[in-house]
């Protein structure tokens, strides 16, 4: 397989870590053991491209590197929130890349301008000069276009997602679409027929700074070099993606490894609900709370405050939902087990037969005895814990 795209700098604040992947680095480490003799062509700061051609030497992927004057570098608050992202200062020649089967990803240093039998692109964004077609690239034989769900609507642009796919097709040629899920999944469009869904998978950790990357190479090696149907390829992909976000694993294992995973039923909608509960009484406890509540609302779950406002917390002026609890729901505490009113909340809610996440940062050991032992799920980075109070809600 041939894999086209910019390779960056990528860190990340909460949890703490730091590499040089980028789409199309991260994609060629994620096949290199299913797809041997994978191609990697990119743009790389020139005081790099040693260090990148070393580390793809280990991965036994080849490498044709551009070398650039400028360091690009994503930076993440937590694996859900950007903190920066950078601009190129100049965009520099096509890569111009040819093969049976070819990956390509959007830039910001260049275009690719591919010739592939089949082709997956993801444009990265609904920027029309991200096109596949107005790059110059065609595909001989089948072209798949994988895009978030977000930037799906507004390449459309029209409201519903199955009519902006169909024009996708018909604007880029494409044979089909693939639509990722921010929370896990995809939906496959081809033709103007409905779009299939595919499901998400359970993991343990949800690290997902580059799970896009992993979905396209996976869906690459199966639909594109391993013939499977695109509902089959999209299928292993989401698994990979699982397999990945448990601690950003690289390469991606045999089909056979990914067998028993346990699907996501469904997929978050307005009856899923998630009670909040944690201390608001700082600037930084207010800012973990509301950044919960704005992702979880992303992601398609209704939230509510687990005790009221004003007046003391205690369990008896929570917002609890009526016995016997509302179906699809969940208590995500964020009181990094030091707070009173968190734990009461808590023990309510597993009194009552609701699942509960707990954040907990920086308490460890004996601090969290009471709270393990008593079936509470304890996490310990932000991305994690509502991921898995979603997980919670949909089972």
């Amino acid at each position: 397989m041939n894999v086209v795209g910019g390779t960056y700098f990528e860190s990340c604040a909460f949890p703490a870590w730091a590499g040089l992947f980028g789409s199309d680095a991260r994609a060629a480490m994620a096949v290199s053991a299913l797809s041997p003799g994978t191609r990697l062509s990119t743009y790389a700061y020139a005081e790099s491209a040693g260090d990148l051609r070393a580390t793809m030497a280990a991965f036994e992927v080849e490498t044709d590197i551009v070398a650039i004057g400028e360091r690009l570098e994503f930076e993440y608050w937590h694996p859900l929130r950007k903190s920066w992202v950078p601009e190129a200062g100049r965009r520099y020649a096509d890569l111009a890349v040819t093969g049976d089967v070819v990956l390509g990803f959007g830039m910001l240093e260049g275009t690719a301008r591919l010739t592939a039998g089949r082709a997956v692109y993801d444009p990265r964004s609904a920027d029309p000069a991200s096109s596949f077609v107005r790059s110059g690239s065609r595909a001989t034989e089948q072209l798949a276009y994988v895009v978030q769900d977000a930037d799906l609507v507004r390449l459309g642009p029209l409201p519903d997602p199955r009519d902006a796919a169909t024009g996708v097709m018909a604007r880029e040629g494409a044979t089909l679409v693939v639509s990722r899920h921010a929370f896990g999944g995809a939906t496959v469009y081809r033709g103007d027929a409905p779009g299939i869904p595919v499901p998400a998978y359970a993991a343990r950790r949800w690290f997902r700074i580059g799970a896009g990357d992993v979905f396209c190479a996976a869906f690459a090696h199966y639909w594109g070099e391993r013939g499977f149907d695109a509902v089959g390829a999209a299928d292993l992909a989401s698994r990979c993606v699982a397999w990945f976000n448990d601690g950003a694993r690289l390469p991606l294992p045999p089909p056979d490894e990914l067998e028993g995973m346990e699907a996501v039923p469904g997929r978050p909608a307005s009856g899923c609900r998630v009670y909040l509960s944690g201390p608001r009484r700082t600037m930084a406890q207010r800012w973990l709370f509301d950044e919960a509540a704005a992702y979880l609302d992303a992601l398609g779950f209704r939230t509510e405050t687990a005790f009221a406002d004003d007046g003391p917390r205690s369990p008896t002026r929570a917002n609890w939902p009526p016995r016997p609890r509302v179906p699809h729901s969940a208590l995500l505490a964020l009181g990094d087990v030091a707070d009173l009113g968190t734990n009461l909340h808590v023990g309510y809610a597993q009194a009552n037969g609701m699942p509960v996440v707990l954040l907990a940062e920086t308490a460890s050991g004996g601090d969290l005895t009471m709270f393990s032992g008593s079936g509470c799920e304890v996490t310990h980075d932000l991305a994690t814990a509502l991921y898995r109070t979603c997980v919670a809600c949909l089972r």
